[in-house]
């Protein structure tokens, strides 16, 4: 009765360090989508919101400058 009690302990620790790694592990990953998604939004914050009427107009590109 002693190795058999013993056994599900082992089991059920076992298991709960394997849903807690689990959890650990979709938790860490919410984490990282959105910090994805913050410097998504503040990329096109500070890459559109500029003034694109005489800024984008103004700028050579460098291939507009080469050619024949």
């Amino acid at each position: 009765m002693v190795i058999f009690i013993s056994k599900t302990t082992g089991i059920d620790l076992g298991s709960a360090l394997l849903s807690t790694s689990i959890l650990a592990g979709y938790i860490a990953t919410a984490f990282v989508f959105i910090r994805i998604t913050i410097i998504g939004i503040n990329y096109i914050k500070i890459n559109y919101s500029k003034e694109e009427g005489e800024d984008r107009e103004k700028k050579i590109t460098k291939s507009e400058t080469k050619g024949f």
